[in-house]
């Protein structure tokens, strides 16, 4: 009877060694780099026609599976871009920062590939969010509450998006970190809209540019405001704000280029006339009524702003 016991016994200790192993054998099976990617709408592709393919994202992992690095060995890419996503949620409990940390404390705990590149994007609705009806800037852009109100959400940016990216460096010290800045989507749209949202973008941009700008971070831009000068109307899709498969393709050169260490190249199929024409906005895109009622904020609050901005951003410069 104990020897036809054997074979059931063999089996039970064989299923039980290889349910132990199975973690090991799991995270072992990670062989190839990663890139993490943190952000908004833009991160997760919106605006593209396959936002899991044209998005800025999976067009740098595209670019960069063929690259001299990355060809042989691949590259894993983990997206946690999130529509909506303000600089608040990026660090709030359970948000994508807690989620990135993890992510990178697994593949260390795996003594394989670790984390090498990460992107970010964010500001974008910390803007639009002095847009929505509830906001006191809807009834008083230029009161006393609206300028408040503005003075903090730059502040917080500042405050977010900094300890976002000091924890990333703190958790992969030789991870490649950009960040990019905000594009102004009426560019080229020859109405008041444009300048008035130039306003508005760069305020935000300055605070993104005072964060970058501390060399403890060792974060490097991705500039996407200048490129985009002229050419929103060829570049964003039918919503008004978000990038088509041309914008998105630009972004992602814009990356590439910072990742690389070249200039940026822009190719000439999405320079010509008809390169986003099928993006271009129909006037009644969603958000558009609150959009301009935001960007109406930008000119009374112009001066506070650019005060906050530039104070921040000569502290950071001045710690270099």
């Amino acid at each position: 009877m104990g020897t036809r016991l054997l074979p059931p016994l063999a089996a039970f200790l064989f299923l039980g060694l290889a349910i132990a192993l199975a973690p090991f054998f799991a995270v072992r099976a990670q062989t190839s780099p990663a890139y993490l990617a943190l952000g908004d709408s833009l991160a997760y592709g919106v605006g593209a026609t396959d936002p899991a393919a044209q998005g800025y994202v999976p067009l740098i992992a595209g670019a960069l599976r063929q690259s001299g690095r990355y060809g042989a060995v691949g590259l894993d890419v983990v997206n946690l871009g999130a529509p909506g996503a303000q600089s608040a949620d990026l660090v709030a409990a359970g948000g994508q920062l807690e989620r990135a940390l993890q992510v990178i404390a697994d593949r260390r705990a795996s003594n394989g590939p670790g984390v090498e590149i990460i992107s970010l994007d964010v500001g974008g609705n910390d803007l639009l969010a002095l847009a929505t009806r509830d906001s006191p800037c809807f009834a008083e852009a230029a009161g006393d509450v609206c300028r408040q109100q503005l003075g903090q959400m730059l502040s917080s940016l500042q405050r977010d998006l900094g300890r976002a990216l000091r924890e990333l460096r703190q958790a992969a010290p030789n991870a490649a970190v950009y960040v990019l800045d905000l594009y102004n989507p009426y560019s080229g749209a020859g109405d008041p809209r444009e300048v008035i949202a130039d306003i508005a973008v760069q305020q935000v941009n300055g605070v993104i540019a005072a964060v970058v700008a501390d060399p403890q971070l060792n974060v490097r831009p991705a500039r996407v405001y200048e490129l985009f000068q002229g050419h929103g109307q060829q570049w964003i899709a039918a919503d008004g704000i978000h990038p088509n498969d041309s914008g998105h393709a630009v972004i992602a050169e814009v990356f590439l280029a910072a990742i690389e260490g070249r200039p940026v190249a822009i190719p000439d199929r999405l320079l010509g006339p008809s390169a986003g024409a099928a993006g271009q906005r129909s006037g009644a895109g969603s958000g558009g009524d609150d959009t301009t009622l935001l960007l109406a904020i930008a000119v009374p609050l112009s001066f506070l702003a650019g005060a906050l901005v530039s104070g921040a951003y000569f502290f950071a410069r001045g710690r270099s």
